[in-house]
């Protein structure tokens, strides 16, 4: 889904988020189900634990 962008290791070092180029080619994926099992699963664990709390990015 994502692939990283190569960028010198100083650069890298001072970012506190990571770089990211999303790969558009996968677009054709979007809004299909290509798991059903894998999609029931993790919908099952939604509902009992829930999302983990995020922290806020400064």
């Amino acid at each position: 889904m994502f692939k990283f962008v190569h960028m010198k290791m100083k650069g890298l070092n001072k970012r506190k988020s990571p770089v990211v180029h999303i790969d558009n080619s996968l677009e054709k994926y979007k809004g299909k189900v290509l798991s059903k099992e894998k999609l029931d699963k993790a919908n099952d664990m939604l509902k009992t634990i829930g999302l983990p709390k995020s922290r806020k990015h400064t």
